[in-house]
């Protein structure tokens, strides 16, 4: 079953689920998990939540059933997850649903990932969406008469989704809207894979995000969903808003060098031209 479609569960249940899975030594009964996550619901015949997210785990390789399929424990990336550590947990769901670490991507994520290409492909200097944006853009923009908002349903489960990937927020100005804002995962990919304190050449961190982040204009997934860029040094929007603000927040330094052969070219609204940069920073968090 689709990610977008319901009756499956929002992220947020998700993490319930997993956080009272780290809290325990061993596996699970879906009896005990029902009963403390669930006390409401008595009758044992009723699909619950629980279900479907052990299910939608299950689905992602990040949960499995033990014994005689009655007992639950995590899995894959979430087998050695504290039940404090979120960040390991939107890591490990992102990379899940993206197909990561040498994993094919999960079938019942193919409409979360065409909506994040989609999302990640606008841009969040200007743009932000509610329903009736999406109804009208989406149609007009999806290449290929590729639709996945086809219907209203699909809109909140995905702007959930894309907040806990990593991939998306809520507009800061706005009530009630989303801004394809990356940031969060950038960052977690940048802390994870760059080391604070040396510039590395721009490029290699463009390839290193889109690597990572497969549904960025330029990735993989992107492209093969037919969104392209004019080279593969051009940042997209979605892409140039997080590294900007990445400097903004001053966890990144971005320079240009004269006479660098190879920069890369951001999309900045204030200027007149693609920004060029030849080198970026990370500097060591300071908060978190």
């Amino acid at each position: 079953m689709a990610l977008l479609n319901t009756p499956m569960p929002y992220p947020g249940e998700i993490w319930a689920v997993v956080r009272f899975l780290a809290s325990q030594s061993g596996p699970v009964a879906s009896e005990t998990l029902r009963a403390f996550l669930e006390p409401h619901n008595r009758d044992e015949k009723k699909t619950t939540t629980v279900h479907y997210a052990l299910t939608t785990l299950r689905s992602l390789g990040l949960a499995e059933e033990s014994g005689e399929g009655e007992d639950w424990m995590l899995a894959g990336a979430l087998a050695d997850l504290r039940s404090d550590d979120y960040a390991a947990f939107q890591r490990a769901l992102r990379a899940a649903v993206l197909g990561l670490q040498g994993h094919q991507p999960a079938e019942t994520a193919d409409d979360l990932r065409r909506a994040l290409v989609w999302s990640l492909s606008r841009d969040p200097f200007s743009e932000s969406f509610s329903w009736a944006l999406v109804d009208s853009r989406h149609q007009r923009d999806a290449p290929d008469g590729d639709l996945v908002f086809v219907n209203p349903t699909r809109w909140p489960p995905f702007v959930a989704w894309a907040g806990t990937l990593g991939l998306g927020a809520s507009a800061p100005h706005i009530a009630q809207r989303y801004v394809p804002d990356c940031t969060c995962a950038v960052r977690q990919v940048l802390e994870e894979h760059l080391p604070a304190g040396t510039p590395t050449d721009a490029l290699e961190v463009l390839r290193l995000l889109r690597e990572h982040l497969p549904v960025l204009p330029g990735g993989i997934i992107s492209e093969s969903s037919g969104y392209g860029l004019p080279d593969d040094r051009t940042v997209g929007t979605a892409l140039s808003f997080a590294l900007m603000r990445g400097e903004h927040e001053k966890w990144l330094v971005m320079s240009s060098d004269s006479d660098a052969k190879q920069p890369i070219k951001l999309q900045d609204p204030e200027r007149l031209s693609m920004r060029l940069c030849s080198s970026i920073t990370r500097q060591e968090a300071t908060n978190v």
